[in-house]
């Protein structure tokens, strides 16, 4: 009678465990939505804090941005000048699209996966020098993502300046 009682207690225990560890990391998960560290636009947040440090740790390495295009980036050391693109690729699946940039230096980054739309930057000049870049992004969720997310976190357009350091 003991071991079937054992038996029982472990069971319902164990059913008891299992409900809660799933109620927790729904939880946690709903937690991470509400605050606005899930979604696209928090996908997309920290792809543009990524890039502007990218092109900010150029800045201040001696090197300078001399000019900016739609998705190039034109880098001078004073001796040699390489050009840094961003481009919008599609993903591995096929269908989404990713964000990467292409450094002849330092090759290929990944810099947002599968929910990219398009990406853009323009030029912030202040008395005939470059001041700063103003990054732009628009982000549509995957549809197998999309399901899970609400409506207003399926699709962001962002944008963010990046203020440079002076070039003399």
């Amino acid at each position: 009678m003991s071991l079937i009682e054992t038996i029982a207690c472990v069971v319902i225990v164990g059913t008891l465990a299992t409900s809660m560890v799933g109620m927790m990391r729904g939880s946690a998960r709903v937690t991470a939505i509400s605050m606005g560290h899930e979604g696209v636009s928090a996908q997309g947040r920290k792809a543009l804090r990524f890039v502007s440090g990218r092109l900010r740790d150029i800045s201040n390495s001696g090197q300078s941005i001399t000019s900016v295009r739609s998705s190039d980036v034109v880098v001078s050391d004073g001796l040699n000048t390489r050009r840094i693109r961003f481009e919008v690729r599609r993903a591995p699946d096929g269908v989404n699209r990713s964000l990467v940039m292409v450094d002849p230096l330092l090759g290929e980054t990944v810099c947002l996966e599968s929910s990219v739309r398009s990406f853009a930057m323009n030029e912030i000049v202040v008395d005939g020098r470059l001041a700063g870049i103003q990054l732009s992004m628009q982000l549509q969720a995957s549809a197998d993502r999309a399901a899970e997310l609400r409506p207003d976190h399926r699709t962001a357009e962002l944008t963010t300046v990046l203020c440079l350091s002076p070039q003399l």
